[in-house]
């Protein structure tokens, strides 16, 4: 059974996230239900959570 880390310290309450794990650190903006994670190697994920437990998520990656 593997043993996963994963921290998030929030920095600006229910806005701005630094979210830290065992592949680097990245950076969340905007609330839970719609928000950006800027990743430390240029990825971008955009988040949007929907009713009834469904999400809809983009990567994209910087050139």
């Amino acid at each position: 059974m593997p043993i996963h880390y994963h921290k998030s310290v929030t920095i600006i309450p229910k806005l701005l996230h630094l979210n830290l794990g065992p592949h680097g650190w990245s950076v969340s903006v905007g609330p839970r239900k719609a928000h950006m994670t800027w990743h430390r190697h240029g990825r971008r994920t955009t988040t949007v959570r929907l009713p009834g437990g469904f999400s809809w998520r983009r990567h994209n990656r910087r050139h």
